[in-house]
């Protein structure tokens, strides 16, 4: 191990002479890191920048798609007889509606059963209405099985109806409900009673029963109680009378239109009845909507772009960004095709046209009378206007969203090119750092180590020297006492 004597013997001090020395050429160092500081600036500046442009383009794509923009809206003139909404297959229209009928599910209940009493034994044959996808189902009931084994059995069984026990406070009831209404869905359900192999009397499991599928009425058989019969909706529509469904969901009446009913109107007798208005309109709101959000996120974009290429002429404080080419470019892109033509729509030439313009301040701003209007004479062409795809001549969303794309692509757009740039000058920076460090390291290590040596040096000069003033003295001591006997 080396030992720095520390100008000991020379009188000097050399640590700090050394560290003086070393701070004049970690001076590149500083110089280095102040420009990486600058970089580091400016790559975040860069990451605000694509965020707010991210925002821009999430804002443009609801402008750019027909499906998105050409939706309608439906309103009911009494939400308690019936709701109602729309897609973009409907029409703008208005309709008067009656609702004579909701559609109900079939329900049964059987007689009275007391606590823990069987059923009855054999197999319970059970479908709703033709028997759809399901078809007939057998549910095998054992000699043991009360009604609310059978109630789970039935469940268990996905056929289509759901049944309960409900307890009356004395005894217990079985209850059937087609889980679908529609007068077309009515339960069926036969047996094989095998406990006392008459599978149509009240007696065990035919207890039951409840068969109308003959279509004499004379030959059903209905030992359970009917509660609530099968029933479709009907409603009237425009002077259409009894059209008949077997849900009070109605999608099919109105072309694009679904009606969800909930009540019947009250007065049905004598002519005209009762009707409620149905109204389709455009949903203009929702295109509205897209605009504001592209208007703002627009001038959020301006507004970063002012921050970051600002200058302050009182304060000397500029931008981080100003002078940047590439947001010059980015900048300069955005604001011409505000003002660019988007050619082949009939009504409409730019932006401005629609009400959309730059204020006295510089940034976008909505005339609301103006887009009114442009959406009530002349509607489609509003929708052309910023969704039209053909080459050469694509309309403004369909524009800005491929600039933008262009723009913040991942792998070869705009700004990663340049942050790129960046990151890969801050790399050569540190490198930089690293060789300097390691040459100021081994250039203190050697200027230490001489100066040590040269202290030692010094150190064993002073020692021969006062060897030699010590012999001098002796030899002038020795003269002296010679001279004198």
């Amino acid at each position: 191990m080396s030992i720095s004597v520390g100008g000991l013997i020379s009188g000097f001090d050399t640590n700090s002479l050394i560290d003086q020395m070393l701070e004049l050429q970690q001076q590149p160092i500083v110089n280095l890191q102040q420009r990486e500081a600058s970089y580091q600036v400016e790559l975040s500046a860069y990451g605000s920048l694509n965020g707010i442009l991210d925002s821009l383009k999430s804002a443009m794509e609801g402008l750019d798609s027909v499906s998105d923009l050409t939706g309608f809206s439906a309103t009911s003139g009494d939400t308690d007889i019936f709701s109602v909404s729309a897609d973009e297959n409907a029409a703008s229209g208005s309709y008067g509606i009656t609702v004579q009928q909701l559609a109900e599910a079939h329900k049964l209940a059987s007689g009275a059963f007391s606590g823990g009493e069987p059923v009855g034994e054999g197999t319970i044959h059970l479908k709703v209405g033709n028997g759809g996808t399901v078809g007939t189902v057998d549910i095998s009931v054992s000699a043991t099985d009360t009604i609310d084994d059978v109630a789970q059995a039935i469940n268990d069984a996905d056929a289509g109806v759901h049944a309960a026990v409900i307890f009356d406070g004395t005894d217990y009831f079985l209850t059937l409900a087609a889980e679908e209404t529609g007068a077309e869905n009515v339960i069926n359900l036969t047996v094989a009673d095998t406990g006392d192999a008459n599978n149509t009397d009240s007696n065990g499991l035919s207890g039951l029963v409840y068969d109308v599928s003959d279509p004499d009425p004379g030959n059903h058989i209905t030992n359970l109680s009917n509660t609530q019969d099968a029933a479709d909706s009907i409603i009237t529509v425009d002077g259409v009378v009894d059209i008949h469904r077997g849900t009070n969901v109605i999608d099919d009446v109105i072309e694009g239109v679904t009606i969800t009913l909930k009540d019947v109107h009250e007065d049905l007798v004598g002519p005209p009845p009762d009707s409620t208005t149905l109204t389709v309109s455009r949903n203009t709101s929702t295109v509205v909507s897209k605009i504001n959000s592209f208007v703002s996120g627009y001038n959020a974009a301006l507004d970063l772009f002012e921050s970051y290429q600002g200058y302050d002429p009182d304060t000397e404080a500029a931008g981080v960004l100003l002078g940047d080419a590439t947001t010059n470019s980015i900048r300069n892109r955005l604001n011409n095709m505000i003002t660019d033509m988007v050619s082949g729509v009939e009504s409409f030439d730019r932006l401005a046209d629609l009400g959309i313009a730059l204020n006295d301040e510089g940034r976008l701003e909505v005339d609301s009378e103006t887009l009114d209007s442009a959406f009530d004479d002349h509607f489609d062409d509003v929708i052309q206007f910023f969704t039209q795809s053909a080459e050469g001549s694509e309309g403004f969303a369909v524009r800005m969203v491929d600039t933008l794309d262009a723009i913040l692509d991942s792998t070869d757009g705009t700004l990663v090119a340049r942050t790129d740039g960046i990151q890969n000058s801050i790399d050569r920076i540190e490198d930089q750092v690293e060789r300097i460090e390691m040459r100021n390291l081994a250039w203190e290590s050697r200027t230490r180590a001489k100066f040590n040596a040269l202290e030692l040096l010094l150190a064993e000069y002073q020692n021969t020297g006062n060897y030699l003033s010590q012999q001098i003295v002796g030899m002038q001591n020795l003269n002296n006492y010679i001279s004198g006997m």
